[in-house]
């Protein structure tokens, strides 16, 4: 923890940049106005950094009472802390916001993990920043001047290949198909008139399909998300044709409108 412009302690986020769940976490933390200093770390360190925190999974929540280990620990433990308008899972909508939640953030994020970095990490010069940006100087040299090593420690983690990217895309397009139809009615958000936890996940998870601005914590800027004109020739085909669907043109607009909405306040703990 490090001293907030009022000499308070703000709390700890650790994450690895690119992370689904760790923007998840960024943008609910965010969500709930609570501030915190966020320490990113690239293969393999944050393999080192969450245990020697005393946590089991990133995103890693840390400040002087607790450690809340993965983004649902956060959401479960200040969602009920949030006002009532404020929650991301609504009174009387929990049922239906956990199940788009575990279809979103579950099966549709662990495609789009497959999907992406099958296609970005045999590319060293777009994956620089996005495996390492905001890292200790020392993890940003590792990356830069030992890529295959995150590389191929990545590619062997997440099984990657061929066939598991293309079926991964066909569950992505069977989501945003899903989320069309929900959206054709002209509601602003899947469950109706407010934002909730399932529409985050579908927006973070959706995010690598339409390479929107803002990913990662970087408002305006294109953060650990290579840009469209950096991505290859196949990459770039899916997001012309995924930002034209209706589920899409919605991950956009939610990042362009709801992901920096929320002011952070300067110190969590007064």
């Amino acid at each position: 923890m490090v001293a907030s412009e009022k000499g308070r302690i703000l709390p700890r986020l650790i994450t690895f940049p690119p992370s689904s769940d760790c923007e998840n976490g960024r943008w609910t933390l965010r969500h709930y106005g609570i501030d915190y200093r966020e320490e990113p770390h690239a293969p393999p360190y944050f393999f080192f950094a969450i245990p020697l925190n005393l946590g089991t999974q990133f995103p890693l929540y840390v400040d002087e009472n607790r450690r809340l280990s993965g983004i649902r620990e956060i959401v479960d433990h200040f969602d009920p802390l949030a006002s009532s308008e404020r929650r991301l899972i609504p009174e009387g909508m929990e049922e239906d916001v956990n199940r788009l939640w575990d279809v979103y953030n579950g099966t549709m994020g662990t495609a789009t993990v497959s999907w992406a970095y099958y296609h970005f990490l045999p590319h060293r010069e777009i994956m620089l920043d996005p495996l390492s940006i905001g890292t200790p100087d020392l993890e940003r040299w590792t990356v830069k001047n030992l890529y295959p090593l995150p590389s191929k420690l990545l590619w062997f983690l997440l099984g990657l290949g061929r066939k598991k990217a293309d079926d991964a895309l066909a569950v992505l397009k069977k989501s945003f198909a899903e989320v069309d139809e929900r959206l054709a009615d002209g509601r602003p958000y899947l469950l109706g008139e407010r934002m909730t936890l399932a529409d985050i996940a579908f927006a973070v998870s959706g995010a690598p399909l339409v390479l929107p601005v803002g990913y990662g914590g970087y408002p305006g800027k294109q953060g650990p998300l290579p840009t469209f004109d950096q991505s290859p020739p196949e990459v770039q085909s899916v997001v012309s044709a995924m930002r034209e669907t209706r589920a899409g043109r919605f991950v956009l607009r939610l990042y362009a409108e709801e992901r920096y909405r929320t002011p952070r306040p300067v110190d969590p703990l007064a």
